[in-house]
Protein backbone atom coordinates (compact mmCIF):
# COMPACT_ATOMS: atom_id res chain seq x y z
CA UNK A 1 0.00 0.00 0.00
CA UNK A 2 1.02 3.89 -1.04
CA UNK A 3 1.41 5.90 2.03
CA UNK A 4 0.87 9.86 0.96
CA UNK A 5 2.06 12.62 3.80
CA UNK A 6 -0.04 15.35 4.55
CA UNK A 7 -0.84 17.97 6.41
CA UNK A 8 -4.60 18.09 8.53
CA UNK A 9 -5.67 20.80 10.16
CA UNK A 10 -6.82 20.38 13.74
CA UNK A 11 -9.83 22.93 15.06
CA UNK A 12 -11.00 23.28 18.61
CA UNK A 13 -14.46 21.82 19.05
CA UNK A 14 -15.79 24.43 21.35
CA UNK A 15 -12.58 27.31 21.24
CA UNK A 16 -12.29 27.55 24.99
CA UNK A 17 -9.59 29.66 25.87
CA UNK A 18 -5.97 28.92 25.07
CA UNK A 19 -7.14 26.65 22.30
CA UNK A 20 -6.10 27.26 18.49
CA UNK A 21 -5.62 25.84 15.33
CA UNK A 22 -2.75 23.85 14.87
CA UNK A 23 -0.99 21.28 11.79
CA UNK A 24 -0.06 17.96 12.11
CA UNK A 25 1.79 15.83 9.79
CA UNK A 26 0.19 12.46 8.82
CA UNK A 27 1.02 9.30 6.56
CA UNK A 28 -2.09 7.77 5.00
CA UNK A 29 -3.08 5.02 3.06
CA UNK A 30 -6.09 7.21 1.07
CA UNK A 31 -7.57 11.04 1.53
CA UNK A 32 -10.80 9.50 2.94
CA UNK A 33 -12.87 10.42 6.02
CA UNK A 34 -12.21 6.78 7.07
CA UNK A 35 -8.43 6.60 6.65
CA UNK A 36 -7.69 10.41 8.04
CA UNK A 37 -9.15 9.72 11.25
CA UNK A 38 -7.22 6.28 11.88
CA UNK A 39 -4.37 7.84 11.06
CA UNK A 40 -4.88 10.58 13.64
CA UNK A 41 -6.13 8.72 16.56
CA UNK A 42 -2.88 6.55 15.89
CA UNK A 43 -0.93 9.73 15.69
CA UNK A 44 -2.13 11.14 19.18
CA UNK A 45 -2.64 7.40 20.79
CA UNK A 46 1.74 7.36 19.63
CA UNK A 47 2.04 10.47 21.97
CA UNK A 48 -0.02 9.19 24.74
CA UNK A 49 -3.02 11.34 24.27
CA UNK A 50 -5.88 9.69 24.43
CA UNK A 51 -9.79 10.68 23.20
CA UNK A 52 -8.18 13.91 21.27
CA UNK A 53 -10.59 13.23 17.55
CA UNK A 54 -14.03 14.29 18.13
CA UNK A 55 -14.34 14.01 14.33
CA UNK A 56 -13.15 14.73 10.52
CA UNK A 57 -14.63 16.94 8.31
CA UNK A 58 -14.16 18.88 5.11
CA UNK A 59 -14.38 22.57 3.70
CA UNK A 60 -13.77 24.73 0.98
CA UNK A 61 -9.91 24.10 1.92
CA UNK A 62 -10.32 20.51 2.34
CA UNK A 63 -10.54 17.92 5.26
CA UNK A 64 -9.85 19.12 8.78
CA UNK A 65 -9.93 17.50 12.07
CA UNK A 66 -12.23 18.53 15.21
CA UNK A 67 -10.25 18.03 18.43
CA UNK A 68 -11.71 18.14 21.80
CA UNK A 69 -10.82 21.37 23.64
CA UNK A 70 -9.45 19.53 26.99
CA UNK A 71 -6.12 18.10 24.50
CA UNK A 72 -5.14 21.62 24.10
CA UNK A 73 -3.52 21.44 27.41
CA UNK A 74 -1.08 19.05 25.78
CA UNK A 75 1.59 19.78 23.83
CA UNK A 76 1.66 18.58 20.13
CA UNK A 77 1.02 19.89 16.86
CA UNK A 78 2.47 23.34 15.02
CA UNK A 79 0.41 26.46 16.20
CA UNK A 80 -0.83 28.45 12.80
CA UNK A 81 -0.35 31.80 14.72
Amino acid sequence: MRKTLTTLRCVPRFGYDNTEVRIVELEVGELDHDSLLESLQRWFAMRGISDAVFDIDADDDGYFAIINDEVYAETWGRSLL
